[in-house]
């Protein structure tokens, strides 16, 4: 499980860690039925609170993607197919959500967003 905080993003610490962890899940880096570490654990690793990480793990059982059996700690959840990409595209479509917002705002018209979407989309390997 590998978690990187970045200070300059607008996005709240408990945000970063819940998608970077969800993307793992959905990607296959995180396993169905592995053990995450302790909330405390993490929270020591990243030099944070244990809000954020309270928080991030809140999110993720919420949304199915962990479970927390009191006593043996928390995993992942076996997730099926169709959640898998019905979560993608939940996560896909915020994002593009609001990333097109803020390019409305800067007067950008739907073809222009969509030729630099194009644009980065081939240029990205």
């Amino acid at each position: 499980m590998d978690i990187v905080l970045s200070q300059k993003s607008d996005k709240p610490i408990y945000t970063q860690i819940y998608e970077q962890i969800a993307a793992q899940i959905m990607n296959g880096e995180i396993s169905a039925g592995e053990k995450l570490p302790p909330i405390r654990t993490v929270a020591v690793n990243l030099r944070i609170s244990v809000i954020p990480v309270k928080q991030a793990w809140e999110q993720l059982e919420r949304e199915g993607f962990i479970s927390t059996a009191a006593g043996r700690g928390t995993f992942v959840n076996e997730l099926q197919h169709h959640e898998i990409k019905n979560k993608r595209s939940d996560a896909a479509e915020n994002l593009l959500s609001r990333d097109i917002a803020a390019c409305r705002e800067m007067g950008l018209s739907l073809s222009e967003i969509l030729e630099m979407v194009q644009k980065i989309y081939s240029n990205i390997t």
